[in-house]
């Protein structure tokens, strides 16, 4: 079954567009069908290709397809549209002769044109003219033939009552039929002078037109080879565009992949750099972390140091103290137990003081440890973005080449398909001229040949009278017999033309293309 652009379900992926008008419209807008059928995701889906990525390539052809669809349905439009301005106008009844007659639109256009119209009444007239001499010339034949028949039965008549009346009206028959014979003779010689001037004439007419159409042919001759040098100084024209097109096409081609190169030479220097950027960034970070453990170690050394200073120092303190005690203990014993206190109250105050700087100090290190990491990870986060950045680019430029060379290879099919119409159009014009040229030579052939027949005609007119004359037999009826048949040849009528391989006029076809409707009805 055969599916259109109309038709056609857009969804299926297994859809085939094969109408005619529908493959039509495809190649004159240089669309492959196969590329109008709808593609899935699925399709487009490769083995280390990003979803977002397939997504990309899956809006782009189905956009694509979307606007060559419509694009091909438009041509399509246009061309129903065509199709019903000609059913419309007069070409549905050059199409319905030219069916029934199996030959072309230009071949009927050519023997429906009016220069074969003037060509058949020139004929026409040609034919008459003929046949007015012929009847002319055959009536005054004729005419001798009946005053020779009637003179030939007066003498049998009168011969029968008197032989001397017979005889001297023989002699004055004689002598008028001589008499009349000179004059018919004398008039014959004008006829003959007449008509030879008149037949000069005509032939001198017939060659004037003949040079006339020589000339004309020749004229035509050189506008056809100068239309066809134009042709081909277009055509060469057109081959030297499309070279420069393609020369152009290809230039630009090298400068893409020699952006291409450079600017994947560029991503290669900037991931080069930014991975010695990384390393000296890690080397820093692992000396400024080994340099903040050395001075958080130092430090506690440096506390536990001054720990140790200021116990030694209290333990002395504390011995000098005791005995110093012991020469007041009894005294001194609720002072010295305050002091205690106080000294143990210390103690662990600087106890205290010293976990809080540890646990501060742990609390930092585990800060700039984090700080570190999450630095590190929107590093890598901002490389992952940046590659998947470069993923998109080079995935949308490869796409951009995609729809040129679509392009490219859209128009080159569009102007392929414009150049075989531009070759129809110049075979149809071709063969409607063969058509013109050969119906013409045909119609000077039968003027030709009406000439002939006509000269012929009377010829045989004059051996019939001669016949006649020699055995004394004359019959006029039987000449007049003759003579109705010879006018009523088909080389002088009109019914010469329905014999040619002319078609019928375009009006007669419709009026029977109307009488069919009105009988269907």
């Amino acid at each position: 079954m055969a599916s259109s652009l109309a038709t056609f379900e857009e969804q299926d992926p297994k859809a085939v567009i094969n109408s005619p008008r529908s493959l039509q419209a495809c190649k004159q807008e240089g669309v492959l069908p196969q590329e109008l059928i709808y593609k899935p995701v699925e399709a487009f889906q490769e083995k280390n290709l990003s979803p977002r990525l397939v997504k990309l390539r899956y809006d782009f052809f189905e956009a694509k397809r979307r606007d060559l669809l419509a694009a091909s349905r438009r041509a399509r439009d246009a061309l129903l549209a065509d199709e019903r301005r000609d059913r419309e106008s007069s070409n549905h009844q050059l199409a319905m002769v030219a069916k029934e007659s199996g030959l072309s639109k230009g071949a009927v256009l050519a023997l429906n044109s009016d220069g074969l119209k003037q060509e058949r009444q020139k004929l026409l007239r040609a034919q008459e003219s003929e046949r007015n001499w012929l009847k002319s010339a055959l009536n005054a034949e004729l005419n001798q033939l009946k005053a020779l028949e009637k003179a030939n039965s007066y003498m049998v008549s009168e011969a029968s009552n008197n032989d001397e009346a017979v005889r001297e009206a023989s002699r004055k028959l004689k002598a008028l039929n001589d008499k009349r014979a000179a004059e018919e003779e004398r008039k014959q010689m004008e006829m003959e002078a007449r008509q030879k001037l008149e037949k000069q004439l005509a032939k001198e007419e017939f060659h004037k037109q003949q040079l006339e159409l020589e000339k004309k042919r020749e004229k035509e001759a050189a506008e056809q080879r100068a239309a066809y040098q134009r042709q081909v100084a277009e055509a060469e024209r057109k081959i030297q565009i499309e070279r420069e097109k393609q020369a152009k096409r290809e230039e630009e081609y090298r400068q893409l992949e020699a952006r291409k190169d450079e600017m994947r030479a560029q991503d290669q220097r900037r991931l080069d750099i930014q991975a010695q950027k990384k390393d000296a960034y890690d080397v820093v970070m692992a000396e400024k972390k080994e340099a903040r453990d050395m001075r958080i170690y130092n430090s506690i050394q440096a506390n536990m140091e001054i720990e140790n200073k200021r116990r030694e120092d209290f333990e002395k303190k504390q011995s000098e103290e005791q005995a110093r005690e012991e020469r007041l203990m009894q005294a001194l014993a609720i002072k010295q137990e305050e002091s205690a206190k106080r000294s143990f109250q210390t103690m662990m105050k600087r106890k205290v003081i010293q976990e809080q700087a540890q646990r501060k100090a742990e609390e930092r290190r585990s800060a700039i440890l984090d700080q570190q990491e999450e630095t590190e990870y929107r590093l890598m986060e901002h490389e992952q973005k940046k590659e998947r950045y470069l993923d998109f680019k080079r995935e949308l430029d490869g796409l951009r080449g995609k729809n040129k060379e679509i392009n490219v290879e859209r128009q080159r099919r569009r102007e392929e398909a414009e150049r075989e119409a531009v070759a129809d159009a110049v075979k149809k014009k071709d063969e409607k001229i063969d058509h013109l040229n050969a119906e013409r030579q045909r119609m000077w052939d039968l003027r030709k040949a009406a000439q002939s027949e006509a000269y012929r005609a009377r010829e045989a007119v004059k051996m019939e009278i001669m016949r006649q004359r020699i055995e004394s037999k004359f019959d006029s009826k039987r000449l007049e017999n003759k003579l109705g048949t010879l006018l009523q040849s088909d080389m002088f009528s009109a019914k010469i033309l329905q014999t040619s391989n002319s078609m019928p006029s375009l009006k007669h076809s419709q009026s029977q293309s109307s009488q069919q409707v009105s009988q269907e009805a």
